[in-house]
């Protein structure tokens, strides 16, 4: 915003006040980052799911699984993929057409954290003997993920203005 404007915000609260009117004296400027933040999102989530679907073995391989829960772990990721791509689509559809997005950012913020959680006790337990590297980097990729997503949630109010194209 530019000082004109803040001066003629600041006219037309004091003239509220004066009338009798209550007046807010915040005023909402759009979140400039979060499409950055939407990027950021989308990239891991395609990254996330492009290993999911096309390089399944190359995932399992990094954790100590036995041949008996192979089947059971196959279910296991077909269903992740399926629920995950189901939540990106519903995320970037509830921001991009403006369609209840502060609602959906806090519940798939939630999802986020339980999904960590559940992850950690399920299927990082299984490396926990030896943690290799890698894993710290993905925990933390993951809580910046977190972060991005509980950030747009706190924002879902200060939206951008919808550009038709």
């Amino acid at each position: 915003m530019t000082n004109a404007a803040d001066r003629k915000a600041e006219h037309s609260t004091a003239g509220m006040v004066a009338n009798g009117g209550i007046a807010s004296t915040a005023v909402a400027t759009p979140d400039r980052w979060i499409k950055w933040r939407m990027y950021f999102l989308l990239a891991v989530s395609t990254m996330y799911l492009i290993r999911l679907i096309f390089f399944r073995d190359v995932a399992l391989a990094d954790f100590d699984i036995d041949s008996g829960h192979a089947p059971a772990l196959s279910a296991y990721m077909n269903w992740r993929i399926a629920s995950s791509m189901s939540v990106i689509a519903l995320y970037l559809f509830s921001y991009l057409r403006r369609w209840h997005f502060a609602v959906i950012s806090w519940i798939i913020a939630g999802i986020a954290v339980v999904a960590l959680v559940s992850d950690y006790f399920t299927v990082y337990m299984l490396t926990i003997s030896q943690p290799p590297q890698w894993m710290t980097g993905v925990l933390a990729l993951r809580l910046v993920v977190i972060g991005c997503l509980l950030l747009n949630a706190l924002n879902a109010r200060r939206l951008p203005p919808r550009r038709i194209v």
